[in-house]
């Protein structure tokens, strides 16, 4: 709670743009006043189910804690080879491993799934929102 006060009080600072609806506080100013009141319901829901069973502890050991930091590493590599190979490579190598750890196996169904997800990503950001996205081989292709 004490976090997401001091972080509610650090977008208090950030700069006002003219003519601006939605700064660059909006989005870290909710995101702080959303986690205290998650942390407000958390820390009220104690005294309600005091008598309930034990958390369960986290460890590695746990298969879901597994699949956790599997697919961080996923994410982790996808970063940083995002711009090495570019958007077009990596992301259907991406979305195929996760669909792998998350369990299918229809290997046709996640090809073109990882497939039509790039194209749909790529279209909507290059051409509707005029975004460019890394490319790495195909740079000078597209």
């Amino acid at each position: 709670m004490l976090f997401s006060v001091i972080a509610f009080v650090m977008t208090l600072s950030f700069r006002q743009f003219q003519n601006v609806p939605v700064g660059p506080e909006f989005f870290p100013r909710y995101l702080a006043a959303g986690l205290f009141i998650c942390c407000l319901v958390l820390f009220l829901q104690q005294f309600r189910y005091r008598d309930a069973r034990p958390a369960p502890v986290i460890s590695p050991r746990d298969k879901g804690i597994q699949r956790l930091l599997k697919g961080g590493a996923i994410v982790l590599v996808y970063a940083l080879l995002w711009e090495v190979l570019g958007f077009i490579i990596v992301t259907p190598l991406a979305v195929f491993a996760l669909m792998f750890l998350l369990g299918m196996r229809k290997y046709p169904v996640m090809i073109i799934f990882s497939l039509a997800a790039m194209l749909v990503v790529f279209s909507a950001f290059r051409f509707l929102l005029g975004v460019d996205m890394p490319l790495g081989f195909f740079d000078g292709l597209l």
